[in-house]
């Protein structure tokens, strides 16, 4: 699998139900480690209108795929929870590698039952009967470093699990990039290799971006052209040294999107997008300059608003997982 093969079959997430994170000491650090050790952190209910809201803009990115051709899956959403998102974010909790689906152990324990009801028999578990489970176990107070409150030097998760979203994962054939931070350990990149084997290789990106996942940061347009964040990666001794060849398009500044209640994320919307193929993208309708960016550069740029971005924490890239696409199992990193 990869980032950018023509897309055959996607799974886009629902609002329904989603709320903010039951906030408690683990979730304090992992979601929240920028703010003040006595913030009052928000949680509970979106509103009904955001729910609506943000569900219409689902649909609307359904419709976009299923005018490119592809076949669209959307999780039947029966269950309530007090949970984080719900299966608003289906990317953060599976990862697609080829024919295989690998459940991510998550960082906290409220998230684990996003991916238990996602492949459960009335969503993708009867069509995906053969997956990995790689999050069954459970996380305590030792698994955490307190001191990453307010200190961007320490990490929220320490190294005695394996604790990773799926989001902090980009895929390029047998090549897969790892973002080492507050959703990613170390010990979750050995997980992964080892579930994915010698067939495949995962790259670690260090010292990068500490608070989250990958896909605000880095995207894998085409076998050796990579979008950056010029505010992460300050230049290509950033990547590994087996993707420095690879060309390099430096994202412009975001233009930066509003939210309600609260924002749940960073202002670099523009770099949540998600391609169809290889010369086709979706991107926030608002990021003005990141579509003349790509036009320029001769891709097709399909513009989407999804009002409540920032509020629920989730893009275009977020809200979907390929469950099929083109591809190669190629070694596109390092042929040497």
């Amino acid at each position: 699998m990869n980032e950018w093969g023509r897309v055959k079959k996607v799974l886009i997430g629902t609002a329904t139900r989603a709320k903010l994170p039951r906030v408690n000491e683990h979730t304090r650090y992992v979601y929240y480690a920028d703010r003040d050790a006595d913030s009052v952190l928000p949680q509970g209910t979106y509103s009904q209108t955001i729910i609506d809201e943000a569900n219409e803009d689902l649909d609307t990115l359904a419709n976009i795929y299923k005018d490119f051709g592809a076949e669209v899956e959307r999780p039947n959403m029966s269950w309530s929870s007090d949970r984080h998102h719900a299966l608003y974010c289906p990317r953060d909790t599976i990862l697609t590698v080829a024919d295989q689906i690998i459940t991510a152990p998550m960082c906290v324990n409220t998230r684990k039952d996003e991916w238990v009801n996602m492949l459960s028999p009335g969503n993708l578990g009867g069509k995906f009967p053969n997956h990995e489970l790689a999050g069954a176990h459970l996380f305590d107070d030792s698994d955490y470093n307190p001191e990453c409150v307010q200190n961007k030097n320490v990490l929220a998760l320490g190294n005695h699990k394996p604790m990773w979203d799926a989001a902090n994962v980009l895929r390029a054939g047998r090549d897969l990039l790892y973002l080492e931070s507050n959703t990613g350990n170390l010990a979750g990149a050995k997980q992964l290799q080892d579930i994915l084997g010698n067939e495949y290789k995962v790259h670690v990106l260090h010292d990068v971006y500490s608070y989250s996942h990958i896909d605000s940061t880095i995207c894998l347009l085409r076998p050796g052209l990579a979008l950056i964040n010029p505010a992460r990666i300050k230049s290509k001794d950033n990547l590994p040294y087996a993707m420095q060849n690879w060309d390099i398009l430096t994202c412009p500044e975001p233009v930066e999107k509003s939210w309600t209640d609260h924002c749940m994320s960073s202002i670099w919307t523009n770099m949540n997008l998600v391609s169809l193929d290889e010369r086709t993208v979706v991107v926030d309708s608002i990021q003005e300059p990141t579509i003349q960016m790509f036009e320029a550069h001769g891709f097709t740029v399909i513009p989407i608003n999804m009002r409540h971005q920032r509020t629920l924490d989730g893009g275009p890239h977020c809200c979907t997982i390929e469950l099929d696409r083109e591809y190669d199992l190629e070694i596109y990193f390092d042929k040497t």
